[in-house]
């Protein structure tokens, strides 16, 4: 039989994750609301009754700090359009027009036939940097190459793809 969290364990909890909360709040939401949404997942445990099942305490409160930070980017979004201003902006802010899609589009060619002339190996670890979002940890590891062969292909293709933007021939 299972024995029930009480209200000691779930401080107990939260003291242990505390830190690893901030992080993850620093890193979704930026440095100036994190420890007020790590208060708020303390107060969403405590509200919970001590009677709750809770098996593992680190997903639990993790997936409040989770549903918390989806709540904040929503209401920050809808405070965007609350005043006139914010309205204005948007509605202010014209599509790019029929000029501006088409040098959109031929950048867009440039840069594939830019990165078709790059060797398979750089093409490879540049895709997965910048489009895939990987570290060249990451890379290094599924390429099989060290983090420094990654670096280098990349800056290889960066800068390949940078000069055949700036300069088409």
């Amino acid at each position: 039989m299972t024995q029930q969290p009480t209200s000691i364990d779930l401080h107990h909890w939260f003291l242990h994750y505390a830190d690893e909360l901030l992080g993850f709040f620093r890193r979704k939401l930026g440095e100036p609301d994190a420890p007020d949404m790590v208060q708020e997942v303390y107060l969403r445990v405590l509200s919970r009754p001590t009677a709750a099942e809770i098996r593992e305490p680190r997903a639990f409160l993790f997936r409040i700090a989770a549903n918390l930070a989806v709540d904040h980017v929503r209401k920050q979004s809808y405070r965007q359009f609350e005043t006139d201003e914010g309205m204005e902006e948007w509605a202010a802010s014209p599509a790019p027009g029929p000029e501006q899609e088409a040098n959109d589009d031929q950048r867009a060619k440039s840069l594939c036939l830019a990165l078709a002339e790059l060797p398979p190996p750089c093409r490879h670890a540049f895709l997965l940097n910048r489009f895939d979002g990987l570290s060249h940890g990451e890379i290094a590891a599924r390429m099989g190459v060290s983090v420094k062969t990654v670096q280098r292909y990349i800056a290889k293709a960066f800068e390949h793809c940078m000069d055949r933007l700036d300069n088409p021939s």
